[in-house]
Parts: C-alpha cells; sequence; structure tokens
C-alpha cells in the first residue's frame, strides 16, 4: 500500500492583540472579502428575505437582544438598550421553520460575531455571541451560549434549547460540494468532537472542544473551536431527520484577514468505530 504523507501540524499559532486588531481591519469593512466561504455550496440556502422590515427581539437569561432587518443584508442590531449599530447580515432558513441570523458587530475591538439560531414553530431561540480572543489566546473564538425566546404568540411551553449529549456517539461525513474535500466528524464527546478530512498538504486530523445544544428532536446546534490551530468557530445547526446543516463560521487569518461566512452541507452516517476511512 501506498505511504500517504501526513500534514506537519504546527500547534504554536497565536497572534499578538495588535497582530489580531491588524489582521481584522484588513477587510472588516468590506463584507464581500470576509463573507465568502468554501463551505457556502450547492447545499447551502440563498440568503432568505423572511424577515425583511422586520423586528426580532430575542429575551433570555436576563438579555434582550434586538435585531431590525432592514433589508437582506441590513439589520440594526441592539444589545440591553444599547444604540443600534448597522451590521451586515446573512439569514438563512432551514425548511422555513428554523432561521440563522449571522452579523458582524462593527464596533468591537478586535471582531464579534453575534448569531441567533430560532425556530419560528415555537418561539425557542439560541443566541451564540463570539468574539475573537480567550483570556488562554488571542486569536481563538470565544463565545457564549444564551438560551431564550423570541417575541411572538408561540406556546409558552415549548421547551427551551438546552446542553444535550444526544450527539455523542454518533458520526457524520459531511459533503459540501464539488470542489471541496467532504469531512468526517465523530461526536465522541459532549465537550469534545474529532474531524478528518483530505487536504493539498495531505491528510488531517484532530479533536477540538464542542458543544451541543438541543433545538427539538433530531436538530442540534453544533458548535467547536479550532483551539491550538487558527482558532476560528464553526456554528452549525444540524437536521438528523433531513441530513442537512446550515450555519457559519467565524475567526480571523493574518494572512486573509476576519471571516464570517455561511456554511451548508449534506450528511451521511458514519462509522464511528473508525476516525479515517475517506478516500485519498
Amino acid at each position: 500500500m501506498q505511504h500517504v504523507k501526513r500534514w506537519f501540524r504546527k500547534w504554536n499559532l497565536d497572534l499578538t492583540k495588535e497582530e489580531v486588531i491588524a489582521a481584522v481591519n484588513k477587510n472588516k469593512s468590506d463584507p464581500s472579502k470576509y463573507t465568502p466561504s468554501p463551505f457556502d455550496g450547492p447545499y447551502a440556502p440563498e440568503d432568505s428575505e423572511d424577515f425583511n422590515g422586520k423586528t426580532v427581539i430575542f429575551r433570555g437569561e436576563g438579555k434582550i437582544y434586538q435585531f431590525r432587518v432592514e433589508d437582506t443584508n441590513t439589520t440594526w442590531f441592539s444589545c440591553d438598550g444599547s444604540e443600534e449599530e448597522k451590521c451586515f447580515c446573512k439569514i438563512r432558513t432551514m425548511e422555513k421553520e428554523m432561521y440563522v441570523f449571522n452579523m458582524i458587530v462593527p464596533s468591537y475591538e478586535t471582531a464579534r460575531q453575534v448569531t441567533l439560531i430560532a425556530d419560528t414553530v415555537n418561539g425557542a431561540a439560541t443566541v451564540v455571541d463570539a468574539h475573537i480572543g480567550t483570556p488562554n489566546c488571542t486569536r481563538d473564538v470565544d463565545r457564549e451560549f444564551i438560551f431564550g425566546r423570541i417575541d411572538g404568540d408561540y406556546a409558552e411551553e415549548a421547551p427551551l434549547h438546552h446542553f444535550t449529549d444526544e450527539m455523542t456517539g454518533k458520526a457524520i461525513i459531511w459533503d459540501y460540494g464539488a470542489g471541496f474535500t467532504q469531512v468526517k466528524h465523530i461526536y465522541n464527546s459532549n465537550l469534545f468532537y474529532t474531524y478528518s478530512m483530505n487536504t493539498e498538504a495531505g491528510p488531517w486530523m484532530a479533536t477540538n472542544p464542542a458543544d451541543y445544544v438541543k433545538v427539538r428532536d433530531n436538530v442540534y446546534i453544533f458548535s467547536f473551536v479550532e483551539e491550538r490551530q487558527p482558532g476560528l468557530q464553526m456554528l452549525l445547526l444540524i437536521n438528523l431527520e433531513t441530513m442537512h446543516d446550515i450555519g457559519c463560521c467565524f475567526g480571523v487569518d493574518e494572512n486573509r484577514g476576519m471571516s464570517s461566512g455561511c456554511v451548508g452541507g449534506h450528511g451521511t452516517f458514519a462509522d464511528i468505530c473508525t476516525v479515517y476511512d475517506l478516500k485519498i
């Protein structure tokens, strides 16, 4: 059997705060440069116009987030009564029942991405408030999960989103369309996950911190941060009935600048007992 060279993995990739700010500022003001994503292919829905001209108010854990959607890619955002900020926004939908609002808040010193994932059937929702920089690493994404509801005429008995271990023990190979490699996700813990993929530099495997949130039966939020790597966050809404995911990525690269792009893929259940079983 032909031996395949493995990707050399250098773990010390941290940047100074000044380097992070300089990288973010390369494209922070130009969404056309920070929003493209190689995962935004044929399985990703188009930007939704369903909330144009509407205001969505999220209340949870003592916080209030307001999203006043002006048009397809413009949302005026405020938090806890703060002054509204004009944000570039992408809104994607899953079956027109669940929506992902993703936006960059321009006033943050480095970069701040606020994502609302809302179930418009029962009103339960999650805000993931993320920013670049943690106490341990200036380039890693740090984030907070806030569970609550969006204002509207919904049944109060609908359960709130909550952390879960129901994904543990599953594995899925995700396909993001022609021109991009498949990625195998192994959900081997309620606190971590493992993935493998092929790259131009060779095969790659890693395990990273992850969080799992139950939205409804067979629908989950999955989020991970590429710790000790480029530090980016991937935030995905996964439907295990349709084997479809949508979401967004967020991070910084010293050469390319900031990333905040949407993603969408089609999944196939895979063997949980193997880690690297993709074709090379």
